[in-house]
């Protein structure tokens, strides 16, 4: 699961059922995709405290407790498909 890529229209998909504004989306995919807070804020041009601010809020909207569960979402149908295909 760990090395999966998950593509930006599935990340679209899912993320959108959350209410996250623009910049959230762009954050949160970064996150995904395996950035540092550290990274994602040189990026932009912001303090990394501001982009831990991003993702408490981001945490909060999908009602996830942190980084490894928000990933988790976008793999939840995925892993259903695979468990079919395997019996």
């Amino acid at each position: 699961m760990n090395d999966a890529k998950i593509t930006k229209e599935r990340y679209l998909e899912v993320a959108r059922k959350y209410g996250l504004t623009k910049r959230e989306l762009e954050l949160g995919f970064l996150k995904v995709s395996g950035f540092s807070n550290r990274r994602i804020a040189y990026m932009f041009g912001i303090s990394e405290q501001t982009v831990k601010n991003h993702f408490t809020h981001i945490y909060e909207k999908a009602w996830v407790p942190g980084r490894k569960e928000f990933r988790g979402l976008f793999f939840q149908g995925e892993e259903i498909q695979i468990e079919k295909c395997k019996i």
